[in-house]
């Protein structure tokens, strides 16, 4: 397995990770990033090499379709592993090392299973370093797109979140649907039943109907959208809104908070999961208010299921895969995206809904029947089976 950060913490990753150790795999996991040390350990009975990457080589990554750096570096920490040890099976996480990897799988003549948790490309179109000087004059996203296509043609395995994503890169890209295995973003249940909740937290709030969001906080994610409805609902002194998590773009939030005057808001930062979901508990309603675009049309977001498992009935904005999901399993609410006037309308609704116990209940259940790892990782499994007898 190869990644492009620190290990851990990657949800999705130790998700996967843990299931293929369970059922017999011996997983070599090589990661490297500024925040590395030099140094290998055991994590799950999994063997992690970590590597401390030097920022300049760090930085130079906005740019390694057009220059060379990063790709050199990676290619001779790959043939430093590849050099110890034997591997039946190469797992990458994320787009933009795949040219690098099939090098790899072409010489050693193994399969490449490529592991995309979002559309790269599409999403590469929200970045702030993308958006600004120099990243926008660097990075060639129709040259990311075009990349995309290639190498998801040539790689041996593509795991997707949603079947959404699947049926558009089978119109885009024209792929083998037998290829693809859609392994969504659920929860692991026995991960979060041992998590204790910080008596402490939830005492905070008792008095209110809390709103929270909890994730990435850039404006893509719909967050001033969130800001927004609470300035609409002020005048209800018992509904306030957490948000949970940073970005680049917080001090922009900060400036709206301030700019309204609002008291019935607050933005708590990054926060660990394993505190955050106290925040969660204590909530009446989970959000997951992202703006539209390619990349959220056609992926969930950990939230949703982890708000879902405690009981709390989502108010999402209207992309495709989400709005499909909440609208079906009958678990909340669906509010035009960007529309802050809509999602304070579906606060109030919630908050009066006579069904809301029963929302509450439907959520967690579906959770607990249905959309889990438990369930999910099967497909991870029945693909590497699948690999094995080839």
């Amino acid at each position: 397995m190869i990644l492009e950060s620190d290990f851990p913490p990657n949800v999705r990753l130790e998700k996967e990770l843990r299931t293929l150790v369970n059922t017999g795999h011996k997983i070599i996991l090589l990661c490297s990033s500024p925040e590395s040390q030099n140094e290998i350990i055991t994590w799950n009975e999994a063997t992690i090499i970590k590597n401390k990457m030097p920022r300049f080589i760090y930085k130079s990554s906005v740019g390694c379709l057009e220059y060379p750096f990063y790709f050199n570096y990676w290619r001779k920490l790959l043939k430093s592993v590849f050099d110890k040890h034997k591997f039946d099976v190469i797992h990458l996480y994320d787009l933009p090392l795949v040219k690098i990897v099939k090098e790899f799988s072409v010489k050693h003549k193994i399969p490449l299973v490529l592991d995309l948790p979002e559309n790269r490309p599409e999403i590469m179109k929200h970045y702030h370093h993308i958006r600004t000087f120099p990243g926008n004059m660097i990075v060639s996203l129709k040259r990311w797109h075009k990349y995309q296509e290639k190498y998801t043609k040539v790689v041996d395995k593509l795991i997707l979140i949603t079947d959404e994503a699947k049926n558009d890169y089978l119109i885009k890209y024209n792929l083998d649907p037998q290829k693809i295995a859609v392994i969504s973003n659920f929860v692991d249940i026995e991960d979060l039943n041992s998590i204790k909740f910080d008596c402490n937290i939830l005492n905070n709030y008792c008095d209110k109907f809390v709103v929270s969001y909890f994730g990435d906080t850039g404006l893509r994610r719909g967050t001033a959208t969130i800001i927004q409805a609470a300035n609409l609902l002020e005048r209800y002194k018992d509904i306030h809104f957490l948000i949970i998590g940073k970005s680049k773009e917080d001090g922009i939030l900060k400036k709206m908070i301030k700019d309204l005057n609002l008291s019935n808001v607050k933005l708590l930062g990054w926060i660990p999961f394993n505190k955050a979901v106290s925040y969660i508990k204590l909530s009446k309603i989970g959000l997951c208010p992202f703006l539209r675009n390619i990349h959220h049309d056609t992926t969930y977001a950990n939230k949703m299921f982890q708000y879902m498992f405690y009981g709390k009935p989502i108010i999402a904005s209207d992309c495709t895969s989400q709005k499909i999901f909440v609208e079906n399993e009958k678990c909340g609410s669906v509010f035009e995206a960007g529309n802050a006037g809509e999602l304070a309308k579906k606060i109030i609704d919630m908050k009066l809904n006579p069904k809301y116990n029963e929302l509450s209940k439907n959520a967690a259940k579906v959770i607990i029947n249905k959309y889990n790892w438990q369930n999910a990782s099967k497909v991870l499994i029945d693909m590497y089976n699948e690999i094995s007898e080839q």
